[in-house]
């Protein structure tokens, strides 16, 4: 069932609705997409770069409140494996807090100790020590959706301990995801320490981007490893939550810290730090764990002169650095990095107010789509400007979101409105491509069968599909018409009278079209073209001299084939002469008719002139006749025909005088003898006329007509020649002379 189209598309160009149609399919689509997991990655890559090169040319410094201490290789080849002996780790802690030199502001841990030793004693003695240690010491612990609750030791939990829930009113516990389950350190832990969770969510690229600030374990809300090194650095623990828009810590206070979440509570890392290496002086700074022991080792025991460690009053973060170990992964900055940062860049981002900002899709879409609509216009104007518009645009786009990321740390979205941009261009190309095959057959079927094949190519090749309704254009206008054809049909039966035709017209007409003219129309045996119009056709007045030419020769071939065939045809056929007409101007070209029926024509005064100097050729005893605007078109852009001025006349309908000459023939070459002596008597035979010299006038042209290339009773269907009319004319005004205020123009009195 074809549904009727609205009356304000159909006032749209075809390829523009399905262009628009097109753009609004993609944009809709790539918006509800958006999630899709391949065109996440796509912009996960995009991300991947921007933040890759603000790492390199736009790093700020990190605020120096924040290390890790590292288990890095150093560390491993010391202790021989992993983990390390809980005494180790109880033995390091208990130290760091014996000196304000040594001892830092909080210390995290990015694991989780969880099970007991074989010996239960041993876990005590690890506890003990940091009863006392006048610093705080955050735990890991983990959600784990297969269990119900608080376990420690795989079994549920006695008690908290230290930590305590979030004060929150249930209705926000409620509204958040439940973990449903916790696995928290071991219980002698637990009172001397709290504990936070690691709970890091990667994506599908297994890169973390986004970390919970508090977890609801059943009707609890517990802080994660951040927001507890953080409450634990700045001894608050008044903090409030508002899921989809922040977590506030500290409210009211000169700390005060507004943490943007969304609905679930989590946080989107403005990842900027990968650890600081050689040569590199920004980024996260790490301490060996090893480094750190034996510096402490080397006078804790013996209470010796207390040697400043860099960890002091600085908020410390234990994790894993070494290759090999279970917590490197991928990150937004590297391919393998210790996952542990992914906390740490969170501490950085919060104690600096340095906050990501997600842009919706949505705009990015719409803005994309809108310029590739205005591309498409380009398009259709010039191909050049279209493919610099595009690269311009794909330039301005990655520098504007590297700029917004830079400068305001906005995450512009750029997969959904690049993947988008990219199918509507390639939609917008494909129905060029379709546009154009469309526009070249219907080129073809319009002026095919008028215009030469060549012509069509180049009309094809210029996409100069011709305006309809019509333009105004420079051309040559060209008409012929046989003389006294109605003869012809008087004695020939329509079956010859039809072949007759056609050879004639073919062979005219191939004539025309390669010269590069465009058949307008046949008038029976007339024949109406023009010259320029369909394409730009600069010497188009020299083509239709030459094509006259040409023309007139061929007539001559075919009046000998015709002989030659005997009794096929009557001598009237024979005798067959074609009077041509030329005139070059301005006009209008274009379609022409009804909304139904139309033919590319021409209108104008220079194509009525044309006609003029077809019809008025007889009178001057010629059978091409070409205007002098033609003849000095024609001379300008090197024709080689050989013209004779004929008269200054006035056509009937006129008031303006013009010159007409004759096209003698193609090339001096092609000119018979004597007919070089003929144009030069007949030139002073017409200087003489213009002085009213009539003897002398006469005299020339007595003298000219003998050598004539034509002559009446020589050449069959020729009844007179120029030289034998201006002759004739001489005499006539030698009796009746003009008077002294003549102008030498002839006044037609017929058409």
């Amino acid at each position: 069932m074809k549904f009727p189209t609205p009356a304000f598309l159909q006032k749209i160009p075809p390829t523009w609705r399905a262009r628009i149609g097109v753009t609004l399919v993609v944009g809709t689509a790539l918006g509800l997409l958006v999630e899709w997991v391949p065109l996440k990655q796509v912009e996960w890559l995009t991300e991947r770069y921007r933040l890759r090169a603000r790492e390199r040319w736009a790093l700020l410094p990190t605020t120096g409140d924040v290390l890790v201490l590292a288990i890095d290789e150093k560390a491993l080849a010391v202790h021989k494996q992993w983990p390390f002996a809980r005494s180790v780790h109880g033995q390091l802690m208990e130290w760091l807090g014996r000196h304000e030199k040594v001892r830092p502001a909080v210390m995290s841990w990015d694991f989780v100790f969880g099970e007991e030793t074989f010996d239960p004693k041993l876990d005590l003695m690890f506890a003990a020590p940091l009863a006392s240690t006048g610093y705080p010491i955050v735990m890991g612990a983990f959600g784990d959706p297969a269990a119900r609750g608080l376990f420690s030791q795989g079994k549920p939990a006695p008690r908290l301990g230290k930590t305590r829930p979030l004060d929150v009113p249930p209705d926000v516990v409620r509204s958040l995801p439940d973990v449903y389950g916790l696995q928290i350190p071991i219980v002698p832990l637990l009172d001397v320490t709290r504990f936070a969770l690691l709970d890091a969510q990667s994506d599908d690229d297994g890169v973390i981007r986004r970390l919970p600030m508090v977890i609801r374990v059943g009707d609890k809300l517990f802080p994660s490893l951040v927001l507890g090194t953080l409450m634990a650095y700045w001894s608050e623990e008044d903090v409030v939550v508002r899921p989809g828009d922040a977590v506030v810590l500290a409210p009211g206070t000169p700390r005060e810290r507004s943490i943007p979440i969304d609905a679930d509570g989590y946080y989107h890392l403005n990842y900027r730090y990968e650890l600081r290496e050689a040569g590199v002086t920004e980024g996260i700074e790490a301490i060996s764990y090893q480094d750190i022991y034996e510096s402490l080792a080397s006078w804790a025991p013996f209470e010796g002169d207390v040697v400043p460690l860099p960890v002091a009053g600085r908020i410390l973060v234990v994790g894993q650095t070494a290759t090999g170990l279970s917590d490197i992964g991928p990150s937004p900055l590297r391919s393998q990095s210790g996952k542990v940062l992914a906390h740490i860049n969170a501490i950085e981002n919060i104690l600096r107010g340095d906050y990501l900002v997600h842009w919706p899709v949505w705009p990015g879409v719409c803005v994309v789509l809108a310029f590739g609509l205005w591309s498409a216009w380009l398009l259709d104007r010039k191909r050049v400007w279209y493919f610099a518009s595009i690269a311009l645009f794909m330039i301005l786009c990655v520098a504007a979101a590297w700029l917004a990321l830079v400068a305001k740390n906005i995450m512009m979205p750029m997969a959904a409105p690049l993947v988008a941009f990219t199918l509507q261009q390639t939609a917008v190309a494909m129905l060029k491509i379709r546009e154009e095959q469309a526009q070249r057959d219907r080129i073809r079927r319009m002026f095919g069968s008028y215009v030469s094949p060549e012509l069509v190519r180049r009309m094809v090749d210029a996409r100069a599909e011709p305006q309809l309704g019509g333009h105004e254009d420079e051309i040559t206008a060209f008409f012929s018409d046989i003389q006294g054809f109605s003869a012809f049909s008087e004695i020939l039966p329509a079956a010859d009278l039809v072949q007759l035709l056609n050879e004639y017209l073919g062979s005219m007409t191939d004539i025309l079209q390669e010269s590069g003219g465009a058949l307008d129309k046949y008038i029976g045996d007339a024949v109406v073209a023009m010259f320029g119009g369909l394409v730009p056709l600069p010497d188009h007045a020299r083509r239709a001299c030459e094509s006259a030419a040409k023309m007139q020769l061929r007539q001559g071939e075919l009046r000998e084939k015709w002989k030659a065939q005997g009794d096929r045809w009557p001598g009237l056929v024979h005798a067959m002469r074609t009077r041509i007409g030329l005139n070059s101007g301005r006009v209008v070209v274009g379609n022409m008719g009804s909304h139904h029926r139309f033919n590319y024509t021409m209108m104008g005064d220079a194509v009525n002139l044309a006609a003029r100097c077809e019809s008025g050729a007889k009178t001057f005893g010629a059978y091409t006749v070409a205007t002098g605007t033609t003849v000095s078109a024609a001379k300008a852009a090197g024709c080689e025909c050989v013209f004779r001025a004929l008269d200054r006349i006035v056509v009937k309908g006129r008031r303006e005088a013009v010159e007409i000459f004759e096209i003698v023939g193609l090339s001096p070459a092609h000119l018979p003898e004597g007919a070089a002596r003929c144009l030069e008597l007949f030139a002073e035979g017409r200087a003489h006329y213009l002085k009213q010299e009539w003897d002398a006038a006469i005299r020339c042209f007595e003298a000219a007509a003998p050598l004539e290339p034509l002559q009446p009773e020589r050449d069959e269907g020729v009844e007179s020649n120029p030289s034998l009319i201006m002759g004739a004319r001489c005499r006539m005004l030698g009796e009746h002379p003009p008077g002294a205020g003549w102008d030498g123009v002839f006044r037609m009195t017929t058409k």
